[in-house]
C-alpha cells in the first residue's frame, strides 16, 4: 500500500466520522426543538382548556345557533371566543404534529392572536360589571397563564434558533440539505400580553 492510499483512506475515514458526528448533532438539536415545544404545548393546552371552561355552558359543545340566526352582542362575543378557541386548538394540533415546521408555527401564532383578540372583545362586550368572577379577575388569570408560558416560549425559540443556525453553518449545511433538515419556525409573538 502506498502512502497516498493510506492518506486517502484516513481522509475518507475522517470525513465519514465527521459526517456521522455532524448528522447526530443536527438530529440532537432537532430533538431539542421538539422537546421544548412539548413543554410549551402542555402550557398552551392548559390555556386553551381554561378558555373553553370560561365559555357559557351552551357553547362548550359548539355553537347552538343556526347560520343566519340573529344573535345579540353578548352571544356574538362568546361565539367569537368559542370559534377562536377551536381555531387555536386546531392550530395547536397541527403544530404538535409538526413542531419544526415554519408554517405550523406561523399558524399557531396567528391563531393565538385571534384567541387573544376574541378574549379581549369578550371581556369588554360580554362580561357584565357585576359578574362573578369579574372581568378583572378573568383578565388577571389570562395574564398569569400567558406569563407562565413565557419561559417555555423562550426555551423553544432558543432551541429553534440554535437548530436553525446549525443547519446553515458550512459544512453542516451540506448535510442538512442532503438529509432534508428544514428550518424550524419560532413563536416570537406568542403569549405577549396586551
Amino acid at each position: 500500500m502506498s502512502d497516498s492510499t493510506v492518506w486517502l483512506g484516513l481522509a475518507a475515514a475522517l470525513l465519514f466520522f465527521w459526517g456521522v458526528g455532524a448528522h447526530n448533532r443536527l438530529v440532537r438539536l432537532r430533538a431539542a426543538v421538539v422537546s421544548a415545544f412539548a413543554a410549551l404545548d402542555e402550557q398552551l393546552v392548559r390555556q386553551q382548556v381554561w378558555v373553553q371552561g370560561c365559555l357559557p355552558e351552551p357553547l362548550r359543545g359548539g355553537m347552538q345557533t343556526l347560520p343566519g340566526e340573529p344573535q345579540d352582542e353578548v352571544a356574538h362575543a362568546w361565539g367569537r371566543l368559542q370559534a377562536a378557541s377551536e381555531q387555536f386548538a386546531a392550530a395547536l394540533a397541527r403544530a404538535r404534529a409538526q413542531p419544526v415546521d415554519v408554517q405550523s408555527m406561523a399558524g399557531l401564532v396567528m391563531a393565538h392572536e385571534a384567541l387573544r383578540t376574541a378574549w379581549a372583545g369578550t371581556l369588554a362586550d360580554a362580561v357584565p360589571a357585576d359578574a362573578v368572577p369579574s372581568a378583572e379577575r378573568l383578565q388577571a388569570r389570562w395574564m398569569r397563564l400567558l406569563h407562565q408560558s413565557l419561559p417555555l416560549r423562550t426555551a423553544f425559540n432558543d432551541a429553534a434558533q440554535t437548530y436553525n443556525q446549525a443547519i446553515t453553518q458550512f459544512p453542516a449545511s451540506l448535510l442538512a440539505r442532503l438529509f432534508g433538515f428544514k428550518a424550524a419556525g419560532t413563536v416570537t409573538r406568542l403569549a405577549e400580553g396586551r
